[in-house]
């Protein structure tokens, strides 16, 4: 598990600053619950297909836990009644699987910019729990297409501008060595 965010491995300093962003994070959690969660409703509106391609992982809880970030996402794809929360990053709460990883190679599986078989097996990302239900997810997303847009639930009209933006900003902020 890499240091980032995490207690183990840090200073105080760094636990303090860790710990208050990921308690300002909390405080400031609500708005991004509801876009987020708006965002995987829209598109199971759109695009029923993807979800139903879920099968049984639709229903399950996965938690995505960024490894350099101070916080994580409780998603249950659900379809049209899918949820989307914002934890700390060592939430105890029931799920079926966790996916953990860099931030930025997370956000790449989502979108196809990176392989999730490479991420997996170079140690890049970590999978806990059902890894049925992970390998659902992954084939969902892989078969669905899905853009950052997507993800921030961004219609058609300004849809190619955002991705080319976030695409943009991620490739700066991206390290030359993390290979994505």
């Amino acid at each position: 598990m890499s240091a980032g965010w995490r207690a183990g491995g840090l200073g105080r300093g760094a636990r303090t600053r860790g710990a208050a962003a990921t308690g300002l994070l909390m405080t400031l959690r609500d708005p991004v619950e509801r876009l987020l969660t708006l965002a995987l409703r829209r598109v199971a509106r759109r695009r029923p297909e993807v979800f139903e391609r879920l099968g049984e992982a639709g229903d399950v809880i996965f938690v995505v836990a960024p490894t350099d970030f101070p916080v994580a996402f409780r998603l249950r794809p659900g379809g049209g009644a899918g949820s989307v929360e914002v934890v700390r990053p060592d939430d105890a709460a029931p799920h079926a699987a966790r996916i953990s990883g860099p931030l930025l190679t997370l956000l790449a599986l989502f979108d196809g910019r990176c392989d999730a078989d490479s991420a997996f097996f170079s140690r890049r990302i970590r999978v806990d729990g059902d890894t049925r239900a992970v390998v659902a997810l992954h084939n969902t997303l892989e078969a669905a297409e899905l853009t950052l847009a997507d993800l921030l639930g961004v219609g058609p009209p300004l849809r190619d501008r955002v991705n080319a933006g976030l695409a943009g900003a991620l490739n700066r902020l991206r390290p030359a060595a993390t290979g994505l």
